[in-house]
């Protein structure tokens, strides 16, 4: 997996509700942990752009329902700063659907994916309709 090169806000908590962008079935996904997070005692897991957590579909179609699966934050509320001074937000939180070897399980991405999503998971990147 590629670095990403910038210091990402980790904004999206654990309990977080988000809007799931592909076409797998899933339309609301609850997180329920953060794959790869060791943290503080007590401290609350949170995560950001780019990074993956384990979902529980709360909303999307029936066998999808109540299901257990792996998500990449794709887009997220909280401003980051590029490297070359832009601040970049969008207007929701939203997650993609994956598998265990991080590669999509749907086949189109609705809406737009942040640049450093794509560069870290580029059958992401050739998925999304909009870049930016």
């Amino acid at each position: 997996m590629k670095g990403l090169g910038i210091k990402v806000p980790r904004s999206v908590s654990t309990g977080t509700r988000l809007a799931c962008a592909d076409n797998t079935g899933a339309r609301l996904v609850q997180v329920i942990s953060v794959f790869g997070y060791h943290g503080v005692r007590r401290r609350q897991p949170k995560l950001g752009l780019a990074d993956i957590a384990t979902v529980s579909v709360k909303k999307g179609t029936p066998d999808m329902r109540r299901k257990l699966v792996r998500a990449v934050v794709i887009r997220q509320k909280k401003e980051i700063r590029r490297p070359n001074g832009l601040r970049l937000s969008f207007e929701d939180n939203a997650v993609v659907v994956v598998d265990e070897k991080n590669e999509p399980r749907g086949t189109e991405i609705k809406g737009p994916v942040a640049r450093e999503v794509a560069i870290r998971y580029p059958r992401i990147g050739s998925m999304a309709t909009i870049i930016v």
